[in-house]
C-alpha cells in the first residue's frame, strides 16, 4: 500500500515525518535521514546512525564547562561515558 499525505513546514523550514511513515519504516524517536535533491524533489532515505569516533568523546569529557547548567552538564558527561564505553 502506498502512503501519501500533505504536510506543511514550520517557519524555520522544519517538517514532521507523519507517524504512519515512521511506523512503516520502523523509525524510532531519533533517526538520521540522507537528503538528496533530484530535479524538483527532496528525497529522504533513512540511514543507520554513524558511530562517532571514541576519541572525540574522550576529548569532550575533558572540557571544563562553566557555561553549562550543572545538571545538564552531568547528564551529558554520563551519556558520553556510556557511548564510548567508559566507566561512570
Amino acid at each position: 500500500m502506498q502512503l501519501q499525505t500533505y504536510i506543511k513546514s514550520f517557519s524555520s523550514g522544519q517538517i514532521t515525518i507523519p507517524r504512519a511513515f515512521r511506523e512503516r519504516l520502523s523509525l524510532g524517536k531519533e533517526f538520521w535521514l540522507r537528503l538528496a535533491l533530484e530535479e524538483n524533489r527532496i528525497i529522504a532515505v533513512p540511514i543507520d546512525q554513524p558511530h562517532p569516533d571514541p576519541s572525540y568523546g574522550r576529548k569532550l569529557l575533558g572540557v571544563k564547562g562553566s557555561w553549562f547548567h550543572l545538571g545538564s552538564w552531568k547528564k551529558m558527561r554520563k551519556e558520553i561515558r556510556v557511548r564510548i564505553g567508559a566507566s561512570p
